[in-house]
């Protein structure tokens, strides 16, 4: 019998004293029992590296300057010595099988990458039935599809990681300066390069969303757009690197004009422009975006209303036609000036046939591009004007 794989689970840390003794906790208390535990801890200025003192032997420390988490990965890439790695942010936890469960996923050599759903849980560690998945990740042999459309991620599939050995050995070291934050988006984007995915149907550990995570709850505004943007333009530049080592010249440019990771942010970075521009200072309107922007004034100046709205917080999309021309002409009447609909709900205006048909019937378009549609509902089409407040 082949002698089971060790695996390793490294952990990074910066500034999460609070956190961190459970994310310990949880890689010692592993049923997988061939298994170091590594910590780094990436220039901490809070009581961190007192609580690592507390393990003594039981876990590989390393201790470095502060310089990123992708710094922090290459430190603890290269104090182990396993054939099977998972990296576990230090807010984090496994569930006591993951390694095991992992372990079993691996046995397919071509898999590079084994991945799972996590529990979201606050930041006392409760869970209340969320999963950081909102949509199953793809899996399988992903290259034809990086080759054609480029990175692959989606914060709409957050999930943990296990890995290979031998595929790590070909992307370790990673950049740093680029990968101060999304070290994790790295080994996303290059593991299709190198072998087939394979998702858990299970959760095998938690997310903890805390108020300052990097990502999650974060507003995104113009400055998070650009910076996603870049790192959108930073992950297509290791995925082109990687595939011409494998002698495929990739067409990064291509990439921006069909990967919805890039497309999405440009188009919302130039509605923003396009809504200051249409919507006059100071005016309210209606914004059907299904509360995907992350942010619930996205333009200054002017006051958007989700739609549908229960005291002002998004209510999620209307029952029928009905309900929607009645939430409509409420809102109208309250000031509303326009109503605004975003590329990606587009289809409103074909599921909701009755609604589609009264705002053509009644109130001008102003506005049409392949990112907005808006109709301005303070004007009828005959020429009355309509009442605001």
């Amino acid at each position: 019998m082949p002698e089971p794989p060790r695996t390793a689970i490294i952990i990074n840390n910066f500034n999460y004293a609070r956190f961190l003794g459970q994310a310990i906790d949880s890689a010692l208390g592993q049923t997988w029992a061939n298994s170091e535990v590594i910590v780094v801890d990436d220039g901490s200025t809070d009581d961190s590296r007192e609580v690592l003192k507390q393990y003594g032997n039981d876990i590989i420390t390393v201790l470095k300057p502060n310089g990123g988490q992708g710094s922090a990965y290459n430190a603890g890439w290269e104090a182990s010595h396993s054939k099977l790695v998972c990296f576990l942010d230090a807010d984090d936890t496994l569930f006591p099988d993951a390694m095991e469960t992992a372990v079993s996923l691996f046995e397919d050599p071509a898999v590079v990458k084994v991945q799972w759903p996590l529990h979201v849980v606050d930041q006392r560690g409760n869970w209340h039935g969320a999963l950081s998945t909102k949509v199953t990740p793809p899996d399988g042999d992903l290259r034809g599809r990086v080759v054609s459309d480029g990175p692959l991620y989606d914060f709409h599939y957050t999930t943990g990681p296990a890995y290979r050995a031998d595929f790590l050995d070909q992307v370790f070291p990673m950049p740093e300066a680029p990968y101060r934050n999304g070290g994790d988006v790295y080994l996303i984007t290059l593991a299709p390069v190198y072998g087939q995915i394979r998702n858990s149907t299970q959760a095998l550990g938690t997310y903890r969303a805390h108020g300052r995570n990097n990502y999650r709850e974060r507003i995104l505004d113009n400055a998070r757009i650009e910076n996603y943007m870049q790192r959108f333009e930073d992950n297509a530049h290791a995925l082109a690197t990687h595939l011409a080592r494998q002698g495929l010249e990739a067409d990064s440019g291509r990439w921006k004009l069909r990967n919805f990771n890039y497309l999405w942010l440009e188009r919302l970075l130039l509605a923003k422009t396009d809504i200051a521009a249409v919507v006059p200072p100071g005016a309210s309107y209606i914004l059907v975006n299904d509360d995907e922007w992350g942010d619930p004034q996205p333009v200054e100046g002017r006051h958007a209303i989700p739609f549908l709205e229960r005291e002002g917080a998004y209510w999620g999309p209307p029952a029928d036609d009905a309900g929607a021309i009645d939430e409509l002409e409420r809102l109208r009447r309250e000031g509303a000036r326009f109503i605004i609909f975003w590329w990606t709900c587009f289809w409103w205006l074909d599921n909701y046939a009755r609604l589609s048909r009264y705002l053509h019937s009644h109130f001008p378009c102003a506005f049409r591009n392949d990112r907005l549609i808006a109709f301005d509902i303070a004007c009828r089409e005959n020429g009355d004007r309509a009442s605001t407040v």
